[in-house]
């Protein structure tokens, strides 16, 4: 205790405190790395069924004869 009565950390709680406080930071950007890489270029990395509507650039099924978003029609997509 010090003067005011509050409690003063020693070292070693300091040092616990440092610890915690950089286990919590390495875990959110593990966290951000991992969820930012999963999700790829868009649709197609996640779904190859996908591409980019040649007007509104959202996916679209390959055998979809329009956009269902803004209703261009399309020619069906082979690999």
């Amino acid at each position: 205790m010090n003067l005011f009565g509050f409690l003063v950390p020693g070292p070693m709680e300091i040092i616990l405190g440092l610890l915690c406080l950089g286990s919590l930071a390495a875990i959110v950007v593990l966290v951000v790395v991992l969820s930012t890489s999963r999700k790829g270029r868009g649709g197609a990395a996640v779904n190859p069924n996908l591409y980019p509507c040649p007007d509104c650039g959202r996916f679209v099924s390959r055998q979809a004869p329009d956009c269902p978003h803004c209703g261009r029609p399309l020619t069906p997509q082979q690999d």
